[in-house]
């Protein structure tokens, strides 16, 4: 399971404005962002040899991850070439695919990827929309279910 570092919300550094095109200088800065990707590597290369070793392993890294299914840090987590993993909540349609909802905002902070191998062997995964939905809630993040088929 990976916990990774909070992204919290955007700062903003303060700079004169661009006097020869009159843009705006403030820009957001994610003061954790460096962190994440750092952490997001050592996992992925910790992945990267498991499957290095065995192109069939059954690998699953999941956990807050504490930022965006689109995000930088998941794209270093899924890697790339045959040993990419899988991040199920990018397979729901997009008006699914949140885990977390932050101000009517609904996000994926949490993910579940697995390896080339439980995704040929099948598998079927939602997440449980019980939470952000409802005002009573046991948790601000949804859970996820996911079935595999392990080789």
């Amino acid at each position: 399971m990976a916990a990774i570092t909070a992204a919290g919300g955007p700062s903003y550094q303060w700079r004169e404005i661009d006097p020869t095109d009159g843009t705006d200088a403030a820009s957001p800065v994610f003061p954790s962002e460096a962190q994440r990707h750092q952490q997001a590597t050592l996992v992925r290369s910790f992945t990267s040899q498991l499957l290095g070793a065995d192109p069939n392993a059954s690998v699953v890294v999941l956990g807050d991850l504490n930022d965006f299914d689109f995000s930088q840090t998941a794209s270093i987590l899924v890697g790339s070439g045959g040993t990419a993993l899988t991040d199920l909540p990018r397979t729901l349609p997009l008006p699914e695919r949140y885990t977390y909802d932050f101000q009517g905002n609904c996000e994926v902070l949490d993910h579940i990827l697995v390896s080339p191998a439980l995704v040929s062997g099948g598998f079927a995964y939602d997440v449980v929309h019980v939470n952000s939905e409802y005002p009573d809630q046991a948790s601000d993040h949804e859970p996820q279910v996911v079935r595999l088929s392990i080789p």
